[in-house]
């Protein structure tokens, strides 16, 4: 494993390693401690630090990758497990074995506990974005952790953005314990307390008789995807209505009419590259009006891909390229 080079930042200043009585023992780039100097220690961030009996650690697993020793219990697995959940889905698939979490040490070339050593730091893919090494992200992918750190709103702070050595792997909780912004980011984005976050509702836009436009031409080309028969006019009139009531009854619902979050629900249908049909012509008119031009030729291929990613990123949405409920309810929105 590597150690790494944690810059001082405006938030964050650099913490010298507190000795106990007995002192701390360095070497060969790992720390060695009696419980007393281990439990009064802190990382550099200011977290209190130690050997994983100390440090109230939990196990993090994303996509194939699960963290040795987990990470910070709480706010900061929260955060922390959130920031890689999207580099994982939105940057690059995290590799079984690449990725680090908890480990009781000093920053290499320094006397400083490294913000492992506290849990509230995680390495991502570290083999493939070496410590001291510029450059390993593609510009797309950049952009794409910068859209992780703008929705941090500066809790985390990313190796790449060191004003020394670089340690493009490595994401940091960048504010000390108490800090208001930890928990309620870890609130925003799931609940707080340390449990697995929780999707936020999906919000819809309820369109009903009388309505005309960029909604109803949605709702016309998703009822043709599910074998209803009409014309994409975008007016929701009588036809549009009686077809609406005909699908509702087909999926058990309230048969009004109208169509609010539950005929939006099972409604529209999660299309993504290598997709066809009039779904795809309905999401490609969206995107279109949302201003990311293409033609509504039914087809998704790359550019639909690449303009559904483009309107993703402007929404804080996951930037995965797949049309599923949250961004059908962006673009009706």
């Amino acid at each position: 494993m590597c150690e790494l080079q944690e810059t001082t930042s405006p938030s964050v200043g650099r913490r010298t390693l507190i000795r106990g009585a007995s002192g701390l023992l360095i070497g060969g780039g790992l720390v060695a401690a009696t419980a007393t100097a281990a439990q009064a220690a802190t990382s550099q961030n200011g977290w209190s630090a130690g050997s994983s009996s100390v440090v109230p650690l939990s196990t993090l697993s994303v996509g194939a990758a699960t963290f040795p020793a987990g990470v910070r219990r709480g706010d900061v697995h929260i955060v922390l497990g959130y920031v890689a959940r999207r580099f994982d889905r939105e940057v690059e698939a995290l590799v079984k074995g690449w990725c680090w979490g908890h480990s009781y040490r000093v920053i290499s070339g320094s006397t400083s506990l490294s913000n492992h050593s506290s849990g509230t730091a995680i390495d991502l893919n570290a083999p493939r974005h070496p410590l001291g090494k510029s450059g390993t992200f593609s510009a797309t992918q950049r952009s794409h952790i910068r859209s992780i750190l703008n929705s941090c709103n500066g809790v985390v702070r990313w190796g790449g953005d060191y004003s020394g050595r670089k340690d493009e792997m490595h994401f940091e909780i960048n504010v000390r314990p108490g800090d208001a912004r930890l928990a309620a980011l870890a609130k925003r984005i799931g609940g707080g307390g340390g449990g697995t976050p929780a999707p936020a509702p999906v919000a819809w836009t309820t369109v009903k008789r009388g309505a005309s436009g960029f909604r109803v031409t949605a709702i016309q080309h998703l009822l043709r995807q599910r074998g209803y028969s009409l014309t994409v006019d975008g007016s929701f009139g009588p036809t549009t209505q009686s077809q609406v009531i005909s699908f509702q009854r087909a999926k058990g619902l309230g048969a009004d009419g109208i169509v609010g979050a539950k005929t939006w629900s099972a409604l529209v249908v999660t299309v993504k590259r290598g997709s066809n049909g009039q779904a795809v012509v309905a999401a490609q008119k969206l995107l279109t009006h949302r201003g990311y031009s293409l033609t509504a030729d039914g087809v998704f291929g790359a550019m639909t891909a690449t303009k559904t990613q483009a309107f993703q990123q402007s929404r804080g949405l996951t930037a995965d390229g797949v049309v599923g409920a949250r961004t059908w309810a962006k673009l009706t929105a």
